[in-house]
Parts: structure tokens; sequence; C-alpha cells
């Protein structure tokens, strides 16, 4: 990787995990937190766009149960928002590691605008996406998923293969710190048992 955000990139792939977040307000957007398989995709979106200039950054990673809740409540029970999600907790990729956000950072600030060129960079967004295992939401711009899963094995546990302690620990720290509704995934502890 030639561009700005090599060292940040690095860095943030040998990160060491982080708690879960409680504070909803606080979003995540360190590799670290992803699953091995989207943690080397959006690396790989983030070289093809810095080399082609297209200026995305990663936004999100990793989502607590709590956050998505909140979100999902922008637009629906928050006076004077918009709605940013369809996702409830345990409904979105986020919550198990496998979705990034990738948003446009140009001039030193965050823009979801679409319209003139802007609206080909978000297009090439996708494509770079297909072409490393990702799909997109077409009613979500900035989300990029681990293609060919499903939300109902997620949620039952049934999580991809070739799957780290840094992910793990991550995404059973959210699970643990979860009681509300819906529960968190079935899943089976990846510690040995105490003989």
């Amino acid at each position: 990787m030639t561009g700005v955000h090599t060292e940040a990139l690095v860095a943030l792939h040998n990160a060491a995990a982080a708690p879960a977040v409680s504070d909803p307000a606080m979003r995540r957007s360190d590799l670290s937190a992803l699953h091995p398989v989207m943690r080397s995709a959006a690396l790989e979106v983030l070289r093809q766009s810095d080399q082609e200039e297209l200026e995305f950054r990663l936004f999100e990673s990793l989502r607590s149960p709590v956050r998505q809740n909140w979100l999902y409540q922008q637009g629906r029970m928050v006076p004077n928002t918009a709605i940013v999600t369809r996702a409830r907790a345990w409904e979105s990729y986020h919550q198990y590691g496998l979705a990034a956000d990738f948003v446009l950072f140009i001039d030193g600030k965050w823009s979801w605008a679409t319209n003139g060129a802007l609206g080909a960079r978000w297009k090439r967004l996708v494509q770079i996406g297909k072409s490393v295992g990702l799909e997109g939401l077409s009613f979500e711009m900035p989300h990029l998923q681990v293609a060919g899963l499903t939300l109902r094995a997620l949620q039952a546990g049934k999580f991809p293969a070739a799957g780290d302690d840094l992910w793990w620990n991550n995404v059973e720290a959210a699970a643990i710190s979860w009681s509300g509704v819906p529960a968190a995934p079935g899943m089976q502890s990846a510690r040995p048992t105490l003989s």
C-alpha cells in the first residue's frame, strides 16, 4: 500500500481487541474487531480506494447491539432525526464483525453526498467490494458485508470459518453484555472447560 492510510491501517489491523462499547454514541472503526475474512476484504477495499484516489475511509466496523438499537431509533423515536438503518440489534452483520461502513472523507470531513461525480465513487466502492467477496445494500450506500451469509445462520451462532481470537473476543463480549431484545445469538464458548 502506498497511500496515506498505510500506517494507520497496519496499526488498526494489529491493534488489540477493545472491550464492547456500551455508549451508543461511540462508534468503532478498528479493523481488529472484524472477522478475518471481513478484515482482509476491508483492507483491500481501502487499498484500492486509496490507489484510485476515491477518498473512502473506514467509518464503522464492529457495532455493539446497544449502538445498533440506538441507530435504529433515529428517525423513529428520536425527534428531528432521519432514519439511518433498517436493522435492530443482532439484525445487522455489524454485530457479528462481518460488515463495515466506508464513507467519503473529503477535505477533513465525512461526506455521504452522492450527487454528481461523487455518485460514481459510491458505485465504484460497491464494485470494489464485490471483487473481494463483499456485497452492498441498495438502501445503505456505505455498508459492505461478507457475501453468501444469512442473518438466520448468524443469529443461530453459525459463523464463517477461520475466525481469530481478536474477532471472537469482541463478538463474545457483545453477546455476553447484551440483555436486551432480541436475545444475543447462541454462541459456544471458545474457552476450554475446567477440569
